[in-house]
């Protein structure tokens, strides 16, 4: 009886061997069909209305690996990240902040940024984030370096972008870091 398990064992591979071709090609002749699962989508809208605006897309610096010194990771208000002092940015998965509203052609309104630094709070030190600056261009003018713009648009509808500097610690300890600012849009 050992010798007829010893043969049988030794017969499977040769015959898995001889079935796996055929059995495949049979699985590549199935339909498709046989395979789909469902998968889910999703749709969203946001409605603005005059005389408002929405955060769409938040700030983010992205991942990143300290170094043995402080140093920064900007993020310019045209979306392009920028790091110093031997800190490496890793993946593209950063976002200047965006904004949206509507008002009227020509209108003039005022956009504040508050806190001027912003605190990120998580495992390790906190982190802030200064230099907080407003980009508009093309859908507002800027009046001087003021914080009033006008809007450029017929129908009213302007967007802005926020960028920012974030001051690294040397050997920041890993993990997420976050903190809020706010928008404030004082329409004249």
């Amino acid at each position: 009886m050992h010798g007829t398990t010893s043969l049988s064992s030794a017969l499977r591979p040769l015959v898995a061997r001889a079935l796996l071709p055929g059995l495949l090609l049979g699985l590549a002749a199935m339909p498709s069909a046989a395979f789909a699962a469902p998968a889910q989508g999703e749709a969203s809208a946001v409605v603005v209305r005059p005389l408002s605006f929405i955060n769409y897309e938040n700030l983010d610096f992205g991942r990143i690996i300290p170094a043995t010194v402080a140093g920064t990771v900007t993020i310019s208000t045209t979306n392009v990240r920028t790091p110093t002092n031997g800190i490496v940015l890793v993946g593209n998965d950063f976002q200047v902040a965006r904004f949206a509203g509507q008002g009227v052609q020509n209108q003039r309104v005022r956009i504040q940024i508050t806190p001027a630094t912003v605190t990120l709070t998580g495992p390790g030190p906190a982190m802030t984030v200064s230099n907080l600056i407003i980009g508009a261009a093309p859908t507002l003018v800027q009046n001087g370096s003021s914080a009033n713009f006008r809007i450029v648009p017929a129908n009213g509808i302007f967007s802005f972008t926020v960028g920012g500097r974030l001051n690294v610690g040397a050997n920041q300890p890993a993990g997420a870091y976050s903190g809020t600012f706010t928008a404030t849009l004082d329409y004249q």
